[in-house]
């Protein structure tokens, strides 16, 4: 792949063209002249080729809403500032449009002697996006139409952005996404939380991606922030994850032939909980010695994780795969038998807002193992399309893992509820709740088939599916092991 040096400056052509997509999910006049139709100014540091859940949100939101999502995303890391290595073929072959500005927040990396210079290239880096959104509403979007709205991707780096906009567009429609970790951890640059709540207040619609997500929000804002909740649960694409056979190259290349596999795709960090799925592994090879375990993604953890393997005596039964490319994904969830990712709430607050990989393992036909904590309880239903286990626990962790290991009429029973849960999680649904709230007769704080602030039958600290006095990972009436499934 070429450097991406010599991108195009802001105001140049963008890459992408709208395509027309599904009729229901697209905005509200869809078939309409492009001159008349509604676009949402979708504002985010997270796109492909940026990797992680809320690149893929925004990426599937913006596929599948029919032209309705004009997407304004940087050509530079933020973590570095280096080029993202590949954008212009993403954006080419994307079927919405990508507007292309150098950065939209600071460089993590970046050294600035002195807080004036700082503060200097942070207004730069405004001032440039402020014109950005000017150009779209004042001369329209480049595929036409006309700007209905605008949703900021990333609470913590652009609330500064709603502010502006209420204060000089009080008539647009403002929306700010939050998928979970940017609330509940801890932020030194605002320990009280105090910024956050009044970018949140500031926005119209405050979409969350799960009911954990939404009674964390609603918890921080009381009663002056429930009625701008709306509650978006992760989908997936099923046409792109479902179930495959074992591609045989990958089985040789990580050395699974007539193995039973455990696999996890994720970010290598603490929070996802694959070093105690290490050690919980280590039981379940010892009973089982046919097991593997493959791990899929990359991240600062892996040093840490091959040296948990190798001290717990199963280096030789646990394959790193890395990060792997887009198009082989479904190969690599197809390679496993079970999918195991017992996420875990860190002690600064960091957790998984919802878990997008748990819905792709189960369209891919996988029985999934997830942690208890954060948004997973709400991706992951106890019992039906997977287990839910303490993942502060490695016995309980283990245990679950011997269940899926020895009880094939579990595992069928956790596919099918998977593949069924996988299919109501549909993207072309999501996109069409999201377009619909920059809707004309849907005024802000009242988004159509929404009860404001309500998160249907969540009780705090309960986790669904659970029956209290049952253990985790343990589903009663599982039949014994009689032949793999």
């Amino acid at each position: 792949m070429p450097p991406e040096a010599g991108a195009p400056e802001a105001g140049e052509p963008e890459a992408g063209a709208p395509e027309a997509g599904p009729p229901e999910a697209g905005a509200p006049e869809a078939g309409a002249p492009e001159a008349g139709r509604r676009r949402i100014l979708l504002v985010t540091n997270n796109l492909p080729p940026v990797r992680g859940g809320s690149a893929i949100v925004y990426d599937n939101l913006a596929r599948q809403a029919g032209g309705a999502i004009v997407v304004i995303a940087p050509r530079l890391s933020y973590l570095d500032g280096l080029p993202l290595i590949g954008w212009r073929e993403h954006d080419r072959l994307a079927p919405y449009p990508v507007r292309r500005l150098p950065l939209l927040r600071t460089v993590m990396q970046a050294r600035l002697p002195g807080r004036l210079r700082f503060r200097l290239h942070d207004a730069a880096l405004r001032a440039r996006l402020l014109a950005a959104l000017a150009e779209h509403l004042l001369r329209g979007p480049p595929a036409g139409g006309r700007v209905a709205g605008v949703c900021i991707g990333e609470l913590v780096a652009s609330a500064w952005l709603l502010g502006v906009l209420r204060v000089c567009l009080p008539w647009l429609t403002r929306a700010v996404y939050v998928h979970g970790e940017e609330i509940t951890t801890r932020d030194d640059y605002d320990p009280g939380q105090d910024r956050r709540r009044r970018a949140l207040l500031a926005a119209h619609h405050i979409v969350v991606v799960s009911r954990f997500t939404a009674g964390v929000v609603a918890e921080l804002l009381g009663e002056a922030g429930a009625a701008r909740i709306r509650l978006i649960e992760n989908g997936v694409d099923g046409e792109r994850f479902w179930p495959l056979p074992r591609c045989p190259g990958l089985t040789a290349r990580y050395g699974l032939a007539g193995c039973f596999v455990f696999v996890s795709v994720c970010r290598l960090v603490e929070k996802k909980g694959i070093d105690h799925a290490i050690r919980a592994f280590a039981t379940v090879a010892a009973a089982y010695p046919d097991s593997r375990y493959l791990v899929v993604g990359e991240g600062p953890y892996r040093p840490l994780l091959a040296a948990i393997a190798a001290a717990c005596g199963v280096a030789d039964k646990v394959a790193f795969a890395g990060a792997v490319a887009d198009d082989e994904l479904v190969e690599h969830y197809a390679l496993g038998d079970a999918f195991v990712m017992p996420n875990r709430r860190l002690a600064n607050g960091d957790t998984e807002g919802f878990g997008l990989v748990f819905l792709e393992a189960n369209a891919c036909g996988l029985p999934v193992l997830a942690g208890s904590d954060g948004g997973s309880t709400d991706a992951v239903r106890h019992g039906v399309n997977g287990l839910l286990v303490d993942g502060h626990a490695v016995a309980a962790i283990a245990a679950a893992m011997l269940d899926l290991r020895r009880d094939p009429a579990l595992r069928a029973r956790l596919r099918e509820g998977g593949r069924a849960a996988a299919a109501a999680a549909d993207w072309r649904l999501k996109a069409r709740e999201f377009v619909a709230m920059f809707a004309p007769g849907h005024p802000p704080g009242h988004p159509p088939g929404h009860v404001p602030g309500h998160v249907p039958g969540h009780v705090p600290g309960h986790v669904p599916g659970h029956v209290p006095g049952h253990a985790p990972g343990h589903v009663p009436g599982g039949g014994a092991a009689a032949s793999r499934a």
